[in-house]
């Protein structure tokens, strides 16, 4: 495909599958599901702050990977580029990346073919160092309590990667890169730090948002974007509630070395009583860990000594549940170990191996844990009552937050940014008003419904994996070894998870 695939419409929003994790296909159903947008917003107008004023046709508030990439799918699109577009950004857009060989950051994403698609399409994808996007062709996820598991393989399908991981930092500084080539067509506010945002009234009847910026500065645009977050002040402007609420777990992370001689290929999924443990491939040697657990074993885990960690992670990844659970029990409040955990580990490896062999995957053996690459972040599901407001438009985090045991955050994100800036440049060539609420209803209708499906199904599986209940946990067991039996559904299932949620 070719830089100018949004502006020609060649991924067309009608018939898309709602795909993702290839270990299920969630349908929408016939669940009634909340307006995408409202047409009034309750602001007033306010005197301007003394400084410079700038005017514009889109200001994107939030700078991170997916507002830049919607900088640079407008900037990249014919039909938008005569749209003057502000990007704002609080941190620091152009620090450097300095990168280091064996050095990988905490945070990192799981990137379909879909989102690799789109990433191709504006010219970003080669500009991530090759090392840096690392495939895996196979996937292995397995629950500790039922011994139910499921193995992919995108040879089974003729691909030749299920899905791509990335690392976060990589990725933004690739946007960034394409986005300084857009020129004058998009002007970056960078350290710019949004103080309110009101409403010009006396522009229209709709009146035009204008953001004030803690240094004196006015931007006013014709269509404002947040792209901000979930703390989103662009929502709050608008006066939009977001719905859901918060797991009571912390995502621990951390990048972890890898015992030489093993092909890292693979990612690796077990659902524990605890929550879901994953091992991400970083590159031959090297692994990304997510691990959910709760915000006092969070705290405890992220202050165990290096040697202990590592026990624990091979024990979380091969050990019975019970076992475990043993360990995890068995740490004091600082962080020091109260039991032998090497003894303790290595023992319940055996006895799991000897009871029975065959009976789960084996990942690769974690060695070593990089230095300060431990860190933990609250788990949490918010979906926005709306999307759009008449001016208004939320994308990525600031409209839906989502758990990362199906690694879809961004790629929920990098999908928003498609259809955003396609219902643009449609409405740009018919000579729309590119914040009148009818063009921004277009986009909200293409990504609420599927956002949410993905969520309730995300959501569902956590919750179902996340009881030790006996007959619980032999349903999901038969149902998780029943499709491992089924080649073809296997087969469609990865079909479906290659493919794009946008």
């Amino acid at each position: 495909m070719t830089p100018i695939a949004l502006a020609r419409g060649v991924r067309s929003l009608r018939g898309r599958r709602l795909v993702g994790w290839p270990f299920l296909s969630i349908a929408a159903g016939n669940r009634p599901f909340p307006p995408t947008s409202c047409s009034s917003l309750s602001t007033s107008t306010h005197a301007l702050p003394a400084g410079e004023s700038h005017s514009c046709d889109v200001c994107i508030v939030g700078g991170g990977t997916v507002g830049t990439a919607l900088a640079c799918a407008l900037a990249s699109s014919p039909a938008a580029s005569s749209l003057n577009v502000a990007l704002v950004e609080a941190g620091d857009l152009y620090r450097p990346l300095n990168a280091q060989e064996g050095i990988y950051s905490n945070r990192v994403s799981s990137l379909t073919q879909g989102t690799v698609g789109l990433l191709q399409d504006l010219q970003v994808w080669e500009r991530i160092e090759a090392s840096r996007r690392w495939p895996y062709k196979k996937m292995q996820v397995w629950d500790a309590i039922g011994k139910g598991k499921i193995a992919f393989d995108a040879a089974t399908i003729g691909a030749n990667s299920i899905a791509y991981i990335v690392e976060n930092n990589h990725l933004q500084a690739a946007l960034v890169e394409r986005l300084q080539e857009a020129g004058n067509s998009v002007s970056v506010f960078n350290r710019a730090k949004v103080q309110s945002i009101v409403t010009d009234e006396g522009k229209s009847a709709t009146g035009w948002p204008i953001v004030q910026l803690e240094d004196g500065r006015t931007i006013q645009s014709r269509l404002l974007v947040g792209a901000d977050g979930a703390n989103s002040k662009v929502r709050t402007f608008a006066g939009i509630d977001s719905i859901g609420w918060d797991y009571s777990q912390m995502g621990v992370v951390a990048t972890l070395k890898l015992a030489p001689g093993v092909e890292n290929d693979t990612a690796w999924q077990r659902f524990l009583p605890t929550g879901p443990i994953a091992l991400l491939p970083l590159n031959n040697g090297y692994s990304s860990l997510v691990w959910s657990i709760t915000p006092t074993l969070a705290s405890r885990v992220c202050s165990l000594p290096e040697a202990e960690f590592v026990e624990l992670l091979n024990a979380a990844c091969t050990s019975p549940s019970a076992d475990i659970q043993y360990l995890c029990a068995h740490i004091s409040p600082d962080g020091k170990p109260l039991v032998d955990f090497k003894e303790e580990s290595t023992w319940g490896r055996q006895r799991e191996a000897a009871y029975d062999p065959s009976s789960q995957p084996i990942p690769p053996q974690v060695v070593g844990v990089q230095a300060g690459s431990r860190a933990a972040f609250p788990l949490r599901l918010r979906n926005s009552e709306f999307y759009v407001k008449s001016r208004v438009a939320l994308i990525g985090d600031a409209a839906h937050t989502v758990h990362p045991l199906a690694g879809q955050g961004l790629n929920l994100g990098l999908a928003d940014v498609e259809s955003l800036a396609q219902a643009i440049t449609d409405g740009l060539q018919v000579g729309q008003d590119i914040g009148h609420i009818h063009l921004l209803e277009k986009y909200a209708q293409s990504r609420y419904v599927p956002n949410l499906a993905m969520m309730k199904a995300i959501d569902s599986i956590g919750r179902l994996f996340g009881t030790d209940l006996g007959p619980v946990a032999a349903l999901r067991s038969f149902g998780l070894n029943l499709t491992n039996s089924l080649s073809p559904v296997k087969a469609q299932i990865m079909r479906y998870a290659g493919r794009s949620l946008i």
